[in-house]
């Protein structure tokens, strides 16, 4: 890979993560907050409420993916009349899918949230307000995604993570707020949530307009760009549906049976699993502009090898954050919310083991979605993802498994899907999987046996003195981070890999 591109991966990767670290305090200050402020029934019942519109909302990433890839190849062939074309039907397209959105969502969404949801009879009027703000913050938030894909295509990462920043800084300033008024905190956060989405809505046009000369707003209509775009859209969707079923589908099975408080627990869950995909998905957010372009420039070679190290790398960090986080929960989360909802330490401990799993997944989705051939893929994802539905909720009703073991379903179908689609990457796209076996599948069972011994020996020493002292909680946390970052380097990497990381510290 020639020094240009490796200097602009670098270059992004380093805003997105300052973004990211930025966000991931914000964000979990925001949650203590929060907790505080609505309480834990409330906590959990935004929760709930959220996850019926996130079920609605693949509808909302389905087509993010797809106005970015149609940018990236324009970009690759130089075509400026391509890119304002490609645009402006991305525009269309996501009209139709915030009327389809908002229909899908106001009469089945609301029918599920009145007549099977477990609410307390008092603040099912909250919960209605909550689920129609929800619903608008989600509409203005899809018409506001081929601004996004037009800042990521251009890879202008430092304004992306700046807007970012402060989308997040504006939600935690709607927390402050909320004891100066004497109405229905829950209402209120809701309406104040859309408000933040309008101005972000506002700021991302607006820079575009100014800085990108496609983004010129005109009456067009190119069936075919139409007609590919809506189908890559379409098998993209039947992959995200299968995705926020799954996930969305679990929290509402997690309040039949265990109520609000249960999705209080995965909240939080979730908060440290929306981190952690957050981190691991900056990196692709870096690597795809550039992935595509060399696709579509014909050079495989370099598209593989890039491919191939963003997998390495993903696996690895996620790692690095992953074994302190399951050892230290109980510290940690004292740490961060002051006390420790029920369930929310084993739901996380469980949920790492899924991310474990899936953190070998983003790089072969990128692969499909670059190369253009989904068919087979989503119809994959949406039948063997959707399993997890039916057997977490046969597990709970007929063979009283505690509530964490649904995360732990849901990893063993991550893993049969991950299997699958490596399968079909090889037939449709000639992925060559030896080589990917040697390059990333090996080194990462290497270093995770090595860590894992090491680290739980630290952990176990530590766990024996017992300390109260937040210095001495966070010492076993900082020094294993330390410990696994050199094993990774020393047995993780190839000696062509070590050489290249050590050039790239040195810029």
């Amino acid at each position: 890979m020639g020094t240009l591109h490796t200097k602009r991966i670098a270059f992004n990767t380093l805003f997105l993560y300052v973004r990211m670290l930025i966000l991931m305090f914000v964000a979990f200050y925001t949650s203590r907050v929060l907790l505080k402020e609505l309480g834990i029934n409330d906590f959990g019942l935004y929760g709930i409420v959220g996850g019926i519109v996130a079920i609605f909302s693949s509808l909302r990433g389905l087509f993010a993916t797809a106005t970015q890839r149609f940018l990236n190849f324009e970009m690759g062939r130089n075509d400026t009349n391509g890119l304002n074309t490609i645009f402006n039907i991305s525009l269309i397209i996501n009209i139709i899918i915030c009327i389809v959105f908002f229909i899908c969502a106001e009469i089945i969404g609301l029918w599920f949230l009145e007549n099977k949801l477990i609410i307390a009879p008092e603040r099912m009027d909250a919960a209605k307000w909550a689920f129609h703000f929800s619903v608008l913050a989600s509409m203005i938030s899809i018409l506001t995604i081929p601004f996004d894909a037009l800042i990521i295509a251009h890879e202008k990462m430092s304004f992306y993570a700046y807007v970012s920043i402060l989308d997040a800084c504006l939600k935690l300033g709607v927390i402050f707020i909320l004891p100066y008024f004497a109405i229905d905190k829950l209402k209120l956060y809701a309406a104040l949530i859309v408000a933040v989405s309008l101005v972000i809505r506002f700021i991302s046009s607006v820079y575009c307009k100014r800085n990108f000369p496609e983004c010129k707003y005109r009456l067009c209509w190119d069936k075919k760009a139409f007609k590919e775009m809506g189908v890559f859209a379409g098998w993209n969707f039947a992959g995200n549906l299968a995705f926020a079923l799954v996930n969305e589908g679990l929290n509402i099975l997690l309040n039949l049976f265990g109520g609000v408080i249960a999705n209080a627990a995965r909240s939080i869950a979730y908060q440290v699993k929306s981190a952690i995909t957050t981190m691991l998905s900056n990196i692709m957010i870096a690597i795809d502009p550039q992935a595509t372009q060399l696709y579509a420039q014909g050079e495989k070679q370099k598209f593989y090898s890039l491919l191939f190290t963003a997998s390495k790398i993903i696996v690895f960090f996620y790692l690095m954050l992953a074994f302190p986080l399951y050892f230290y929960i109980h510290e940690i989360l004292q740490i961060w919310l002051g006390t420790i909802p029920q369930y929310a330490p084993e739901f996380i401990q469980a949920i790492l083991i899924y991310l474990m799993i899936r953190s070998f997944h983003e790089p072969i989705n990128t692969f499909f979605f670059i190369i253009g051939k989904l068919k087979l893929f989503q119809i994959t994802e949406l039948i063997i993802l959707s399993l997890s539905l039916p057997i977490s909720y046969s597990a709970l009703k007929f063979c009283n498994l505690a509530l964490q073991n649904i995360f732990y379903i849901m990893a063993i179908i991550e893993l049969l899907n991950l299997i699958i689609i490596l399968i079909w990457a090889k037939k449709i796209g000639q992925f060559n999987i030896k080589q990917y076996f040697y390059r990333v599948i090996i080194p990462y069972l290497k270093t995770f046996v090595c860590a894992s011994i090491t680290l739980y020996g630290i952990q176990a020493y530590f766990q024996q003195s017992k300390p109260s002292c937040i210095y001495f909680i966070l010492l076993p946390i900082i020094l294993s981070i330390i410990i696994f970052i050199t094993i990774t380097f020393l047995i993780g990497f190839s000696s062509k890999e070590k050489n290249a990381i050590k050039a790239i510290l040195k810029k």
